[in-house]
């Protein structure tokens, strides 16, 4: 193996994505804290799929963020407490409740939203657009691939 001078962890990608995202995560985090947003970041692809796709059943965000239902249930009940969404039975099929963003939680998914970008652009500033286009493509393929395992 392949290890860093003076280390004993070998360069794994794996490790070097788990730190990155972790990086972000935090920084995410610490900016949210930073304009007064009662959010974390583990609660943005709820709240942003919610806003970017005017509203929808657990379910089907469960299925949008590839996240399990009950830790979008988790979500949404602390959404729900803080008054960022609202639940409502479907009128076409009273087993399925409708989740949407309140008046509230529409202004602050859209100041997560123009954060992230923000964030983002910072990042990747010190990437070509060519550079950009073809980490979307490799990231794009490695989810494809440990999507499939």
């Amino acid at each position: 193996m392949n290890y860093p001078e003076g280390s004993h962890v070998p360069y794994l990608l794996t490790f070097q994505i788990g730190a990155l995202n972790l990086r972000i995560l935090r920084e995410c985090n610490k900016i949210f804290k930073e304009s007064n947003l009662p959010l974390e970041m583990d609660q943005i692809p709820v709240i942003l799929s919610l806003y970017y796709l005017n509203g929808g059943t657990q379910q089907e965000v469960a299925q949008r963020i590839q996240r399990d239902k009950s830790s979008v249930n988790r979500t949404i009940s602390f959404l729900q407490k803080n008054e960022l969404v609202k639940a409502s039975e479907d009128a076409n099929d009273k087993r399925k409740t409708i989740i949407e963003l309140t008046a509230t939680g529409k202004k602050i998914a859209k100041k997560a939203s123009e954060l992230l970008e923000n964030l983002d652009k910072s990042v990747t500033e010190v990437l070509t657009v060519k550079e950009k286009e073809q980490f979307q493509d490799m990231l794009l393929k490695l989810i494809a691939k440990v999507s499939a395992l």
